[in-house]
């Protein structure tokens, strides 16, 4: 039924019947795949919601007569897999950055040879966590920054400002004891 072109036609014209009868229909099965992925209901619904309008938006992409649940599935597999990106990012990177330099091609972090990676390791534990993180990949992964940068998918000047933070956060925390 939803698979034929005078219900597809409908939906097109956005029908609100037409629309409430095909959501209700794919509700269960989407909520299903969802729950596989994803333990709380909000971020299930987030999914299931967010792909069943991306389809009505390109729903002139599906060709009827062909497996509706197939079409629904892959564009909820693609927006599972946005939003547990974007859930990965905001649970690491919980703050956000403006005013940022532009690139400084050239530009290369060192740290100060008297820090030993002992008391670095032992006040690490204060650094905000993306600091720490940043900071983890150039001190213990011998990463450059522009390494850090592609790997974490950030701008080479946010990468910068966490080291330039941390080692000023370092040195006071080391000066001090």
């Amino acid at each position: 039924m939803y698979n034929d072109e005078t219900y597809i036609f409908q939906l097109r014209r956005q029908d609100p019947k037409a629309i409430k009868s095909w959501y209700l229909a794919y509700f269960e099965l989407l909520m299903r795949q969802a729950s596989r992925f994803f333990n709380e209901q909000s971020e299930q619904l987030t999914a299931v919601h967010n792909a069943q309008l991306k389809a009505l938006e390109h729903l002139d992409q599906f060709t009827p007569g062909t497996s509706m649940e197939a079409w629904l599935s892959v564009i909820l597999r693609n927006e599972l897999i946005d939003l547990y990106r974007k859930n990965q990012r905001w649970k690491l990177f919980s703050f956000q950055q403006s005013g940022q330099t532009s690139e400084d091609a050239d530009f290369e972090f060192h740290l100060d040879k008297e820090i030993e990676q002992k008391y670095v390791e032992q006040v690490l534990k204060d650094l905000p966590p993306a600091t720490r993180f940043v900071f983890g990949f150039y001190v213990f992964e011998q990463m450059k920054p522009r390494e850090i940068a592609l790997h974490l998918k950030m701008n080479i000047a946010t990468v910068r400002w966490h080291l330039k933070t941390a080692k000023q956060v370092l040195k006071k925390q080391l000066s001090h004891d």
